[in-house]
């Protein structure tokens, strides 16, 4: 919208806010994470109600319930289930934008308190990248759903794992000693050591996810340094690296990527470091509240401050229809260069 500079007041602000401030907010976080970029982008909304109630995959049909017939041979139609419910907690999540009597006073002509307006939201911006992207990995404590629980064996959602043991992720493994036992020669540092078995790790991977469903991963997230360990594999076996300028994903944002057996191979900033997460994003899905999407409250005046207080609120939560096929994870990996030779 254009704004009249002739009369700014905290309406035309919260218009402003809304129009502008925070559709180019959401595009700025999905550039700056590949799992935010391609959840959010194709995050569906879901319907109201106090719990995500969403049917997961458990097992295949009915044996008896198809295969080949001839003629008038009888079609068998004994029930079969072969999924179950899942029910999710939603998720909620702010950053407030706050600007102080102190603040709108000495910046008191239209132009200087949108200036003041457009660095609050930039910092709304790096709020909500961090600490969104953190809890999407695990990073921190939240009630949002990460892919740290979803490659485990714990309990999530109101699927008791115990009982259930085909609701846990496709694998979980801690590489450590498997890397630290590789070679013992002067020089192996635990870079080289991982990227002389790197491609070994990676077939392993796939059989575990064929082994389950027959599927096969469409994405790696990986830290920077393991996507230099590929390319230090590939090199070390005088073979180009098949790397790719980038790699697109469903938002239009580009990321730097590898490509392995045709899955990439992508190093997403907000990767724990030692972890590689392999996954099946048909089985990942973001879905949100209509009603809260990256939503600004627009500004209100607290009875007890001299201030100007607005919330960007969020509401949704990250699913999954299937763990075993959905992601698994690797950790104990390098996490620094040292003992490498300077070229």
């Amino acid at each position: 919208m254009a704004l009249d500079t002739g009369l700014v007041d905290y309406t035309s602000l919260s218009a402003l806010t809304k129009d502008q401030y925070i559709p180019k907010l959401v595009d700025n976080i999905k550039k700056k994470s590949v799992l935010l970029s391609k959840f959010l982008s194709m995050s569906k909304p879901n319907a109201s109600g106090n719990k995500i109630v969403v049917p997961v995959e458990y097992a295949d049909a009915d044996a008896n319930n198809y295969g080949f017939y001839s003629k008038y041979q009888d079609l068998s139609v004994k029930p079969s289930e072969f999924a179950k419910q899942v029910s999710y907690d939603w998720s909620q999540a702010y950053s407030s934008v706050a600007i102080s009597g102190f603040e709108e006073r000495v910046n008191d002509n239209p132009e200087k308190l949108v200036d003041l307006l457009s660095a609050k939201m930039k910092n709304v911006e790096k709020t909500f990248m961090k600490f969104f992207s953190d809890a999407l990995y695990g990073k921190e404590s939240s009630a949002l759903n990460s892919l740290d629980e979803f490659a485990g064996v714990g309990d999530i959602g109101n699927i008791d794992v115990s009982s259930n043991a085909w609701w846990k992720g496709a694998f979980d493994i801690d590489l450590t000693s498997r890397i630290d036992g590789v070679g013992s020669e002067a020089g192996a540092t635990r870079f080289l050591k991982f990227s002389s078995i790197m491609n070994e790790i990676l077939r392993e991977a796939l059989d575990k996810f064929y082994a389950d469903s027959g599927e096969s991963p469409n994405l790696i997230v990986v830290p920077s340094i393991v996507l230099d360990a590929y390319e230090q594999h590939l090199s070390d076996k005088k073979r180009t690296p098949t790397l790719s300028a980038s790699v697109e994903v469903d938002g239009g944002f580009k990321f730097q990527s590898m490509s392995w057996r045709g899955i990439p191979i992508t190093a997403d900033p907000s990767c724990p470091e030692g972890k590689m997460y392999v996954m099946n994003t048909e089985y990942l899905k973001m879905i949100h509240s209509r009603k809260a999407n990256f939503t600004f409250t627009g500004f209100r005046e607290p009875v007890t401050q001299d201030a100007k207080v607005g919330h960007v609120l969020w509401m949704g939560q990250l699913i999954c229809t299937n763990r075993a096929k959905a992601v698994g994870r690797y950790s104990g990996l390098p996490t620094d260069y040292v003992g490498l030779p300077a070229e």
